[in-house]
């Protein structure tokens, strides 16, 4: 194989990145929401999001029945950034999964930046 003239940057292992764990005021943030979304209070969910992201909110607000699901399950969590993804599944009939996006607002504040309800898709993120 040819030498491309830096051996030090093509061979031998890559350094891995620090695990940046999430802080507890994501999962809070986060169980806050999921919590107003079961319950059908959408004026919290709405005072907890992000005004671009007032479409995604219908939408995922219009899939979750009020007072139908009583367990929540965190399927998977990622980071980009500052912004941490959250992947929910509510086991129930129908089990509704949907993903969304949290980050700080100026005020510190976790908000919802964006939401995909995943019910029935199949993709990377299924499960």
């Amino acid at each position: 194989m040819a030498d491309l003239g830096f051996r030090e940057n093509v061979m031998g292992p890559q350094p891995i990145g620090k695990i940046v764990e999430q802080p507890p005021e994501v999962r809070e943030a986060a169980d806050r929401f999921i919590q107003a979304l079961v319950r059908g209070d959408i004026d919290t969910a709405k005072a907890m999001t992000d005004p671009q992201a007032y479409d995604d909110l219908k939408t995922l607000a219009a899939a979750i029945a009020p007072g139908r699901y009583d367990k929540i399950q965190f399927i998977g969590s990622a980071r980009v950034a500052k912004h941490f993804f959250l992947k929910v599944r509510l086991p129930g009939t129908p089990p509704v999964k949907f993903q969304f996006r949290l980050g700080q607002d100026a005020a510190g504040e976790w908000t919802m930046r964006e939401a995909n309800d995943l019910t029935g898709r199949r993709s990377a993120w299924s499960r």
